[in-house]
Formats: C-alpha cells, sequence, structure tokens
C-alpha cells in the first residue's frame, strides 16, 4: 500500500511516529484505529485504557516510586 500525503500530513505522520515511538507505517494504522468510527464507545475507552495501562505499566511504576 502507498499513502500519498501532503507534506504538512507527512510532518505530522512523522511526529507521531516519533511520539508514539513506532513506524510511520505503525503510526498511521495506529491513527487509523484511533479514529475509525465505533459502534460502542464505552467499549472502546475501556480497551484503549487497558491496553495503554499495560503498555506503560512499568513506566507508571517507576513514577510511583520516584
Amino acid at each position: 500500500m502507498t499513502l500519498r500525503l501532503s507534506e504538512e500530513r507527512d510532518r505530522l505522520l512523522t511526529s507521531l511516529a516519533e511520539t508514539l515511538q513506532l513506524s510511520k507505517n505503525s503510526a498511521a494504522s495506529e491513527a487509523i484505529e484511533l479514529a475509525a468510527p465505533r459502534p460502542n464507545h464505552p467499549e472502546f475507552v475501556a480497551a484503549r485504557t487497558h491496553a495503554n495501562l499495560a503498555r506503560y505499566a512499568d513506566l507508571m511504576s517507576r513514577l510511583e516510586s520516584a
């Protein structure tokens, strides 16, 4: 798949990828996942919260004991 972006959108995608520490391809996929319409918003929020807590559990633990 080829994703054709304006310079501005490419810059935004690059920034998102750097922030999330992902490849630009993975960041685009993550952006689609986050932006796609959700039939059940509370389930979406719960799923994303669970995923982020799992992803950042080590960081949260270190911050707690800092």
